[in-house]
């Protein structure tokens, strides 16, 4: 499973793609910098030309392109691209098989697996914090109190 948290001092890596051994500073995929350029150059081809072809279907932009099928699933895995509302054509949830138009599992799977991970880990909402809004005052305070 790859690393997505940054690392300010970076970790050496290998490339999922070359093989190459480099420094990863955990953003993105786990690519070296030389094949980081090639996938954005074809990530921008991709986008181009379905810009332009919006309802085009993968093998299409792959021959149209150069971009192999495998990259362009991956961009629909990553919700990089987006398959149109009115394509026939659409990837299906890793989960239960009901088509999506991207990322790998489809709304209720998601739920679903958020709710069964906090069973597992015996979390409830009391466990789960805001995030802070900003106050005229910084004063600590209790819960049931309005900052004075």
């Amino acid at each position: 499973m790859e690393n997505y948290q940054r690392n300010a001092n970076g970790e050496i890596r290998t490339c999922i793609r070359c093989g190459k051994i480099f420094q990863y500073y955990g953003l993105g995929r786990c690519y070296c910098p030389a094949c980081k350029k090639q996938d954005d150059e074809a990530f921008n081809k991709v986008k181009a030309y379905i810009y332009e072809h919006g309802t085009a279907t993968v093998m299409e932009v792959s021959e149209k392109t150069g971009v192999p099928v495998r990259y362009i699933r991956l961009y629909l895995k990553d919700s990089r691209i987006e398959i149109p509302e009115n394509s026939p054509i659409f990837i299906q949830c890793e989960r239960c098989g009901v088509n999506i138009r991207s990322g790998r599992l489809c709304p209720n799977c998601a739920s679903e697996l958020t709710n069964e991970m906090r069973l597992e880990m015996d979390f409830n909402n009391e466990q789960i914090g805001e995030i802070p809004r900003k106050y005229s005052c910084g004063k600590m305070r209790f819960l049931d109190k309005n900052c004075d």
